[in-house]
């Protein structure tokens, strides 16, 4: 069996076969190596160096030999020292200077290291002498150029140099051989040659690798070339694109005045004069009960003008009936008693009629369309109720002119009866039946009929003017009313019905401009919420606000763009004649610093109009977002001015020290306030803020929001009797984020918890820094049960062991449906009221955050719905947690990625509607786990993922990243939606307390 010895270089590892010298023992021989690693020298087995095996007088074997080492691999070292320069048969060989070469002379070297063609006659003299072997005295020793070309041109490969070592090594082998025909001699002159053919192929291999390396770095330039070149395009392209952006906003604004200009015109169309009176008319005798049939040609009749209502009279409208169609509204009757297709509400005007100046004339002339019209009205009127005109008549308080005719809702078939066999007898029209079956042939005498009343549009009608002995002074026939439908019929309709239309006419084209601003109507609410980004689209949208939109009682507006004053003034001022109640305005103003010429000059301010908005009576709830300095921006309100009306003021902004003053005047100017929200303290400057002075005179607040009073540094030293930052009154709905003042038995936020505990339903405490311990021993004394109507706790602050065992022992006795925890106060989980909990919210960065809650819900009388879970490290319970709730709504935020891929993996999802992820390591990996879920999802599951995200992964967050069916690794687009960052923020910051606040009812 062969025996074999491994050998390594780098990380090539290679196995070479042993010899055995005569007593058998195994070796390695020196040039079987060097066919496998040209260049090797040396040898290193556990980093110590291999001594070359000698015989018995002491000499190294020839070739070299090595031992055998079954168990170890050998390293192969191929850097040697340099061989100096020999002489060649007493000749000596001349030794070069060191040259550096280019790339050419290192092809030039090359060409001089070929071997030429050998005859073996040649002896050693001439061997030396010979042009042939001038060649070989010209292979490269370490100290020629040659081999300093290749060694420059192979630094980065150390074998390039061992090989050019090992050449000349054999080639001084080749000089000492002293018999030119033995076998020896041979190999090694056919072993040199090789080795010169196999290093001419390596360093042209490098040559041509450092050619298509420098082909590549000029592509690379290329390519760097071209892709500046699309960016300066993308650029170009992003410039080309706002300017469209500018253009479009123009041509909105350009829209919006052409529509004005086109509903001027329309407006016009309620003054042409085509139809100066009404078209449906009836006539009715004018004593009923005096009527006497032998003697009709002496009876007196009254014309009565018909409300022309019909579709475009009503909401959601399809198309108009043509302008000569009668429309009659049917009771719900048999179908074998309504043969004609009724259609809409007509009715007899609120008007006591008009007598007739010339009788005969009148039946002569218009006869056949009264007679026509009685038919028809007598049909309907077995299954429709027509109003009366003696109703109306009451109603308005007017004589009953009709003698007789109490009621013509119960007399109108008797009255239409005698009227239409006056006309038959008048008009010799007996042979036409006034009976109706319902067959086909009446039907086309009723289409007949309307045609006929569309006849009388124009001239005809004009005349009728001529026919009335009592005509109206201000020419309002029979109190109706000329409109222009949106097929432009002219109609004319009662008042009720004329204001009807007016106010769904004026309510389509106001929702129109709001959608042509990208705005949107919540009818359930009557709000608006619209971003306006031009003057003109302000004007536009505020003058209708204020003249179209009466239904309109919420508005939340932002001013997206470099308004002026006078916009403001005008803004505010549309506002007042509207029917808003409850404004959020946003002006986009993110701008802190004041300019100077503010300071050195100031005046009424950029937003000073913006207090006007306090003596608007109708206003009830106002807030501001995203308005900086609006103290040096505003003056004082003059100290006549009226208390406000205003019952909700939010201020959800950065508080400056110069707008304390401003905000602390303002709320004294709203003592009826019963909902007051603040934002936070920036920089202010000693002593007690004005607001934290005020804010106890406010006798009906009943909800407060508090965050980051100011600096917590500088609060200690500066605490006062009169600062009331939290109120003097019971509260009932108390929020405050980053404790301020100083805790403890006597604190001020201590003594507002005290103040409201058997009012407060919703109570929010969150401290970010955690240096403030808030101590409610007091309440353990009180006489009635505190905490008694708490429904919502967000107690994420540091107690006192004596304030923790306290809420611990009242949480089972209270019906709270929501809890929010954070570290400091993570045990009380355990002891909430399971009947009652619904949503649960933890933040933490505690591993064992989860342990307690866990095991407090293994109890089934837990029903919670609703888990927000803000979690920064890799918490213990989690999977088995979401395993066992049955979840409505689940809420995972700053999750790590092992514990979100695990939680969506366990995850319950027999009841789960809504999963909200809002975690940056969110990715297609952990939606891959959800969607081969899908086959457990409910029909209304959905993910809800954060409208940012898409900052963060574009294609994670595009709807175009998932189709509509969805797939193993990806959910269909229908279960994904993406939710407004306004809606989120509350579960993503902490600072931030997330509070139901229902409106208070107005009083």
């Amino acid at each position: 069996m062969s025996l074999f010895q491994l050998f390594r270089l780098g990380n090539d590892i290679e196995s070479l076969a042993l010899r055995m010298d005569a007593n058998g023992t195994p070796y390695n021989q020196m040039t079987d190596i060097q066919d496998i690693f040209p260049g090797a020298l040396r040898f290193k087995v556990n980093g110590n160096s291999i001594l070359f095996l000698e015989n018995q007088q002491g000499q190294r074997y020839e070739p070299n030999r090595i031992a055998y080492y079954p168990n170890d691999i050998i390293e192969v070292v191929c850097a040697g020292p340099a061989v100096p320069a020999k002489s060649y048969g007493g000749a000596s060989l001349p030794s070069r200077p060191v040259q550096w070469l280019s790339e050419d002379s290192i092809e030039v070297s090359l060409s001089e290291l070929s071997v030429q063609s050998y005859s073996p006659t040649t002896n050693a003299h001439t061997l030396a002498l010979s042009p042939q072997w001038q060649s070989l005295t010209s292979i490269p020793s370490p100290n020629n150029a040659a081999h300093q070309a290749v060694a420059i041109a192979c630094s980065a490969l150390p074998v390039f140099s061992a090989m050019t070592s090992n050449i000349s090594h054999l080639k001084q082998q080749l000089l000492q051989s002293t018999d030119q025909h033995s076998t020896r001699h041979q190999q090694l002159l056919h072993r040199l040659i090789h080795m010169e053919q196999k290093l001419e192929g390596m360093l042209r291999e490098q040559v041509e690798a450092k050619g298509r390396e420098e082909q590549m770095l000029r592509e690379q330039a290329e390519s760097k070339e071209r892709e500046e070149q699309m960016l300066r395009e993308q650029a170009e392209s992003k410039k080309r694109d706002e300017q469209i952006l500018v253009k479009q906003q123009e041509t909105i604004d350009h829209l919006i005045v052409a529509q004005q200009r086109l509903e001027a015109v329309l407006v016009q169309n309620y003054e042409l004069h085509e139809y100066p009176i009404p078209r449906l008319f009836v006539i009715l005798p004018d004593s009923y009960e005096r009527w006497d049939p032998r003697n009709f040609m002496a009876e007196r009749f009254r014309l009565y003008f018909l409300c022309e209502c019909g579709d475009h009279c009503k909401s959601h409208t399809g198309t108009n009936a043509s302008s000569g169609q009668l429309a009659i509204t049917a009771a719900a009757a048999p179908a074998t008693r309504c043969p004609i297709p009724v259609k809409n509400t007509i009715h007899l005007a609120k008007h006591e009629g008009y007598e007739l100046s010339r009788p005969n004339e009148f039946f002569d002339r218009y006869g056949p369309y009264v007679l026509g019209m009685l038919r028809v009205l007598k049909h309907c009127l077995a299954v429709a109720t027509v109003v009366a005109p003696a109703v109306a008549l009451a109603d308005n308080g007017v004589k009953d002119v009709m003698d007789g005719v109490k009621s013509l809702s119960e007399s109108t078939q008797k009255a239409v009866d005698i009227s239409i066999n006056f006309l038959e007898r008048k008009l010799d029209d007996g042979a036409v039946s006034d009976g109706m079956a319902g067959n086909e042939s009446e039907r086309q005498n009723v289409d007949r009929m309307l045609e006929d009343l569309a006849a009388l549009e124009g001239a005809d009608l004009r005349r009728l003017d001529s026919f009335l002995r009592n005509k109206d002074a201000d020419k309002i026939l029979g109190n109706l009313y000329r409109i222009t439908t949106e097929t432009g019929h002219v109609k004319w309709v009662c008042l009720d019905h004329y204001r009807q239309v007016y106010r769904e006419t004026t309510m389509t084209s106001f929702l129109q401009c709001v959608e042509t601003n990208g705005g949107t109507y919540d009818p359930q609410v009557g709000k608006v919420t619209i971003a306006l980004k031009s003057s003109t689209a302000a004007k536009d949208f505020f003058s209708r606000l204020s003249s179209q939109a009466s239904f309109v009682i919420a508005l939340k507006v932002a001013l997206n763009w470099s308004f002026g004053s006078s916009d403001l003034v005008m803004a505010v001022d549309k506002i007042a004649k509207s029917s808003v109640q409850d404004l959020e305005l946003d002006l986009q103003d993110f701008d802190r610093s004041l300019p100077i010429v503010s300071q050195l000059r100031p005046g009424k301010g950029r937003y000073h109009t913006l207090l006007s908005l306090l003596s608007n009576t109708k206003l009830k709830d106002l807030t501001f977002a995203n308005i900086a300095l609006i103290g040096p921006r505003t003056s004082s309100l003059p100290s006549g001015n009226r208390p406000s009306h205003l019952q909700s003021f939010h201020f959800l902004n950065v508080i400056r020290a110069m707008d304390d003053s401003r905000l602390a005047s303002l709320i004294l100017h709203c003592p009826g306030l019963v909902d007051l929200r603040l934002g936070s303290f920036e920089g202010h400057s000693d002593g007690v803020p004005a607001i934290d002075q005020v804010i106890g005179s406010l006798s009906k607040l009943k909800i407060l929001h508090r965050i980051d009073l100011y600096p917590p540094s500088s609060a200690d030293g500066i605490f006062k009797n009169n600062a009331t930052p939290y109120g003097s009154v019971a509260l009932r709905e108390l929020a405050v984020s980053s404790i301020s003042y100083p805790t403890g038995p006597a604190g001020v936020l201590e003594d507002a918890i005290l103040r409201s505990s058997t009012t407060l339903e919703v109570l929010a405490l969150t401290s970010v820094r955690g240096d403030r311990t808030l101590d409610l021993a007091l309440l353990a004394s009180s006489s009635r049960q505190p905490f008694a109507r708490l429904i919502h706790l967000d107690i994420s602050v540091h107690l006192t062991p004596a304030s923790f065992w306290f809420m611990a022992s009242i949480l089972p006795k209270i019906s709270l449906s929501h809890l929010q925890v954070n570290d400091y106060c993570g045990d009380l989980l355990a002891y909430a009221n399971p009947r009652a909990l619904k949503t649960v919210s933890v933040d933490s960065s505690n591993k064992d955050a989860l342990k307690s809650f866990y095991h407090a819900v293994s109890s089934p009388k837990y029903h919670i719905e609703f888990l927000v879970l803000n979690l920064k490290v890799e918490v213990d319970k989690l999977r088995e947690l979401l395993h066992r709730l049955p979840l409505r709504w689940l809420a995972l935020c700053s999750i790590p990625k092992s514990s979100l891929e695990h939680a969506l993996a366990w995850l319950n999802l027999s009841r789960l509607e809504t999963l909200t992820v809002i975690c940056t390591d969110y990715c297609w990996e952990a939606e891959a786990i959800l969607a081969a879920r899908s086959d457990e999802f409910l029909k209304e599951f959905m993910l809800q993922l954060p409208q940012f995200g898409k900052e963060l992964n574009p294609d994670l967050y595009d709807d175009e990243a998932r189709d509509i069916q969805g797939s193993t690794s990806r959910l269909s687009r229908l279960r994904v939606r993406l939710a407004e960052d306004a809606v989120l923020r509350d579960l993503v910051q902490t600072s931030n307390f997330h509070v139901p606040s229902p409106k208070l009812p107005r009083k």
